[in-house]
């Protein structure tokens, strides 16, 4: 029987037998150079003192091919050449750190280094000069930097200050600090308040690039993808305005018992005009699935608790069922391409109301003139943002805000500090609030044709009784209508 005996494989494997000792020798790997030489070495030295050489005697290569092999560890040892003694190997200095900063210091070593700026400040009439420390000079010790600092000062300083010894004189280093970079929402013109100075607190309200964010949904919002042409629904052969001024009327009273918040009625009715546009083939029989789908789409995108599908299923008095539903929201966001983000009046009335410091009765005047204009189909192909600063300029121009308070100081309606941040002045709005005029005037014969959802519910007390104040049947009215506006 034999034995395999497993060893390292840098070494050689032994196979025994028995009555006798049988050597293989089987190199499982190559070694490497430095534990061949090693190996031949250590034979050798073994072979002459076997054959009783002195210590220290020369070690020959038996083997010509290994004369080139060195051994791993270098023993710094010299062959003496005809009976001369070998040199003795001096060691190196190791570099200390005087040396390393007099290299540096060297002009001629120191040729491609940049120049050191220094920064000159008075200070009680004299001058102080820092010493800005850059990437490259981080290596240096402060001695050497100073030398080099003393070096600039004598050819810089007056001759007042040149009696001053080098060795008593101290120079303050300083890194100087990355300047903040200006952002769009930082560089503000001249009489134009920065509404957002008070608010670099809170995350939430990203003081830094808010206005980067509003002039992005600016440009947004006059995309071939959200925008909306004038009659719209031109080209449908079974939808008409009415219909849809009806469809919308109802939706508004749904969200309103859903309690859903004000931005998914306002993508609600987005979605609607943005699929009635895009899809001509719409019958009759669907156009309520349509608003019900688009509803339920939007819910699902604003609401933290969107209602279940089955509430839309009852609300719609089982006229469609859940299947239907859910095969409408496909074909809806395939026609929209999956883009349902568009930017909402609500969005930029927030903004405009923070510029114009509005009261509450501005504010929610406003939003009930945002949805009266919603409803109505003249008004829908205007921007979110147009409509917004429409109703602003109504509702401050029927509750001026008072100087007291210091809101308006200047007693204008639309200020400076409005135009910049709402992108449009009195003269580019004027068509807008004209035509918002003439929907407030038409409320009542709205009402008469059963569409009174908006002014039903802004005539409760949580809205301020708005809908039925004195002012939206005054002359002011009468006068935004004929395009009478004040500046």
């Amino acid at each position: 029987m034999s034995r395999i005996i497993r060893i390292d494989e840098n070494h050689v494997a032994g196979n025994l037998h028995e009555g006798g000792v049988k050597k293989l020798v089987t190199a499982t790997r190559r070694p490497v150079l430095g534990e061949l030489g090693n190996k031949v070495l250590r034979n050798a030295s073994q072979d002459l003192v076997g054959k009783g050489a002195e210590k220290g005697a020369v070690l020959k290569n038996t083997n010509p091919t290994l004369k080139n092999i060195k051994p791993r560890v270098d023993t710094r040892w010299r062959k003496a050449v005809d009976g001369v003694a070998p040199a003795a190997v001096v060691p190196k200095k190791p570099i200390t750190r005087s040396e390393t900063i007099k290299s540096t210091a060297d002009p001629k070593a120191s040729a491609n280094v940049e120049p050191v700026k220094v920064h000159v400040q008075l200070n009680k009439g004299n001058e102080v000069k820092h010493v800005t420390l850059k990437r490259e000079d981080s290596q240096l010790s402060m001695r050497a930097l100073a030398k080099q600092n003393r070096k600039v000062q004598q050819k810089s300083a007056p001759s007042s200050s040149a009696s001053s010894s080098d060795e008593n004189e101290t120079i303050s280093t300083t890194t100087k600090k990355p300047e903040r970079l200006d952002t769009h929402s930082q560089k503000l013109l001249e009489s134009i308040e920065n509404i957002d100075v008070n608010d670099g607190w809170n995350p939430m309200l990203v003081s830094e690039y808010v206005n980067d964010i509003y002039n992005y949904l600016n440009q947004l919002e006059s995309r071939p993808g959200y925008a909306l042409r004038e009659n719209f629904l031109e080209g449908h052969k079974e939808i008409s305005h009415k219909m849809r001024t009806i469809l919308i009327d109802w939706i508004n009273e749904v969200h309103h018992q859903f309690k859903l918040d004000i931005d998914t009625y306002h993508m609600t009715v987005s979605l609607i005009d943005r699929y009635l546009q895009k899809v001509k083939t719409v019958p009759k029989k669907k156009l309520q699935l349509v608003g019900v789908t688009a509803m339920f789409i939007a819910s699902k995108y604003e609401e933290l608790f969107p209602p279940e599908i089955h509430d839309f299923v009852f609300i719609t008095d089982d006229t469609y069922q859940k299947h239907q539903i859910l095969e409408m929201e496909k074909e809806m966001v395939r026609a929209l391409d999956f883009n349902l983000g568009k930017p909402l009046p609500t969005h930029f009335l927030r903004r405009f109301s923070k510029a114009a410091k509005a009261s509450d009765v501005n504010h929610v005047l406003a939003k009930y003139l945002i949805e009266l204009a919603s409803v109505d189909y003249t008004t829908a192909h205007y921007k979110p943002s147009e409509i917004a600063a429409a109703a602003l300029y109504i509702s401050l121009y029927l509750f001026p805000l008072s100087s007291e308070d210091g809101n308006n100081s200047s007693g204008l309606i639309w200020t400076k500090t409005l135009e910049h941040y709402t992108h449009y002045n009195v003269r580019g709005l004027s068509p807008i609030v004209q035509r918002l005029a003439n929907v407030i005037k038409s409320v009542p014969k709205m009402m008469e044709k059963k569409l009174k959802s908006p002014w039903l519910k802004y005539s409760s007390s949580k809205f301020q009784n708005i809908s039925t104040h004195s002012k939206l049947k005054s002359v002011d009215i009468e006068m935004l209508a004929e395009g009478k506006l004040i500046m």
